[in-house]
């Protein structure tokens, strides 16, 4: 063996005697001091094989000079077998043992074992793909170790945590054969061998598709009661709300049944009117399941569960599943995305269609400067917006009633648009028509977004 070899081995084993005559450590905090020196093994395993080498040196030692060395009766103050089987054999009184100066003896198999075996038990109650274990280590612990560390100058450590979800991350692993992700986990596990506890931290499930509104007067999200907000009163009939129906409940509260979720939360491509409703391609929307025990459901199940529980009201399609990134591009791009509406516009008189022509080259590619709505004040900061108006294409139907297609950018309010709100929306189409309107039916046909690249 060379030289330089030798003497690096010496100096390890040195280094690791000198620590058991110093504090009273177990086999995985020894290996761990140690955990940069070879691959394959775990932290347990290598700090065994070092009291076992320094077990053997102890007994040769005693051979050679009849002496019982001191780091024999340390290591079996640690509970190492072969140090106290040793030492019995050499009929030296075996010494109290002591907790390990690191952990405290948290760090056993049997209590790695028993967490383990309480968290596959949960898990096999969920649909999971891959996951994540982390855990929690009292500052205490990690001080003591970091001082040992620099003590004994010690730079071939792993990190506690590390040693912990490693060792905790293996053994699931080999139960359920799925990896381990660090970015986007389906489940964390959470792991306190320190306090013999556990939680589960299940990630959300995202659901994204189209949704059309197929009656008016029915909410995107829950529309709470404007006197009591919910606690319910006169006003109200005692039921805190508004109306009693949304979209967002009507496909979430299948889906809560239909992925064993604990709740979720409805995220739209912008909102129509409470009166309007969403026909032609539908409005896009993410859906965010929290806590879902199933994620491999064939979605055409929801598909079906929502269509039928909704049927007349809401109808669902183009179903995928989704991710975070997605709900924020959808977020990000709501305000610029293009919208789509019908609306069939009763006026106070006779419109002809010169009119109309006029209307169409009016609003061909027009900013439009918008104040917000006096119907929305109470829920909207009072200043002027800037959204622009593609195209508006109008269709006479009666001798007052003309149907509008205008496509504009998100944000628009379009009602608006057609009435003027008593100036606060500038240009707009009664103005050009020199009519007042007195009825305004919305639809909104296409939600459209920008490219994006990645």
């Amino acid at each position: 063996m060379p030289a330089l070899l030798s003497e690096k081995l010496i100096e390890i084993l040195n280094t690791a005697k000198k620590l058991l005559l110093a504090h009273p450590l177990c086999d995985y905090c020894l290996g761990r001091q140690f955990s940069s020196l070879c691959y394959g093994a775990g932290n347990d395993e290598k700090g065994r094989a070092l009291k076992l080498i320094l077990t053997m040196w102890s007994f040769i030692w005693h051979k050679e000079s009849g002496e019982i060395p001191e780091i024999l009766i340390r290591l079996a103050s640690t509970g190492f077998k072969p140090a106290i089987k040793t030492l019995q054999a050499l009929t030296e009184e075996i010494p109290e043992q002591s907790s390990c100066y690191i952990c405290g003896g948290a760090l056993t198999k049997r209590k790695i074992g028993e967490i383990v075996k309480s968290v596959a038990e949960e898990l096999r109650e969920y649909e999971f793909r891959n996951f994540l274990v982390g855990t929690r280590v009292p500052a205490d612990v990690r001080e003591r170790e970091d001082e040992l560390r620099a003590v004994f100058s010690i730079d071939t450590g792993e990190d506690i945590k590390e040693d912990i979800t490693r060792t905790i991350g293996a053994m699931l692993q080999r139960r359920f054969k799925v990896p381990v992700e660090y970015q986007n986990p389906d489940i964390v596990i959470l792991a306190d061998i320190f306090s013999e506890t556990y939680e589960l931290q299940v990630n959300p499930l995202f659901i994204k598709g189209f949704y059309r509104k197929l009656q008016k007067n029915m909410p995107q999200t829950p529309w709470y009661c404007r006197y009591c907000w919910g606690r319910g009163c006169e006003k109200c009939n005692y039921t805190g709300r508004e109306y009693p129906e949304s979209v967002s409940e009507l496909i979430g509260e299948p889906a809560l049944k239909v992925f064993e979720a604990l709740s979720y939360k409805f995220h739209g491509a912008g909102r129509e009117d409470v009166d309007a409703m969403v026909t032609g391609t539908g409005r896009p929307f993410i859906l965010e399941l929290k806590h879902p025990r199933k994620r491999f459901v064939d979605l055409s199940i929801l598909e079906k569960a929502v269509n039928e529980c909704a049927r007349g009201k809401v109808e669902i399609s183009s179903l995928e599943y989704s991710s975070r990134r997605e709900l924020r591009i959808l977020k990000n791009l709501s305000p610029i995305a293009s919208k789509t509406y019908e609306a069939v516009v009763e006026f106070d008189g006779d419109v002809d269609e010169e009119a109309l022509r006029r209307v169409e080259e009016r609003f061909k590619d027009v900013v439009i400067n918008q104040r917000t709505p006096r119907r929305v004040l109470r829920r909207r900061a009072d200043k002027v917006r800037q959204k622009k108006v593609y195209y508006v294409e109008a269709k006479k139907l009666g001798g007052n009633i003309v149907k509008f297609r205008i496509k504009a950018q998100g944000g628009l309010y379009v009602k608006e648009l057609i009435d003027g709100d008593e100036g606060r929306t500038e240009p707009h189409i009664a103005e050009v028509l020199g009519r007042r309107s007195l009825k305004i039916d919305l639809s909104v046909v296409e939600v459209e977004y920008p490219e994006t690249k990645g």
